[in-house]
């Protein structure tokens, strides 16, 4: 009982470690200069260090963004809120097609270099159903 106990714990501590939040005086000034360059409207910034990765969450106009930067500032993955009139034509007809009867609740946007890919909650009654689908309405089986 006593090594179970040990191992959960070891496995809490460095969980906890693996992800720190950090002040903005932690961060790199290449990093913190291609941050306000690219979202100089940014509101309710958070910073955290995550392995190699800067990660830093914010809102623009209410809307939730995340966003993973490189030690020299290099943008690696950007995440953000929409609403689901935004979603693209293809994306739309793919939920419509696989989906009948589902609403949807949630929608991310993720970019990952030139390539859009779009996480999706939808909701029926008691059922719900999480869908990734990339720019050209193509089921992806890519987690985030």
């Amino acid at each position: 009982m006593k090594k179970i106990l040990l191992f959960a714990v070891c496995l809490l501590i460095s969980g906890l470690s693996y992800a720190q939040d950090i002040t903005v005086s932690e961060v790199p000034p290449a990093v913190l200069n291609a941050f306000n360059k690219s979202f100089p409207k940014a509101t309710r910034v958070e910073w955290e260090r995550k392995g190699d990765l800067y990660n830093v969450e914010f809102d623009i106009a209410r809307r939730d963004h995340e966003l993973w930067l490189t030690s020299k500032g290099g943008i690696v993955k950007h995440k953000k809120e929409l609403r689901s009139s935004e979603l693209p034509a293809a994306v739309l007809n793919t939920l419509k097609q696989n989906y009948k009867g589902f609403r949807i609740d949630d929608v991310d946007r993720y970019e990952e270099g030139k390539k859009f890919f779009y996480k999706i909650e939808l909701k029926k009654l008691l059922e719900e159903q999480k869908v990734i689908v990339d720019q050209n309405g193509k089921i992806s089986n890519k987690i985030y």
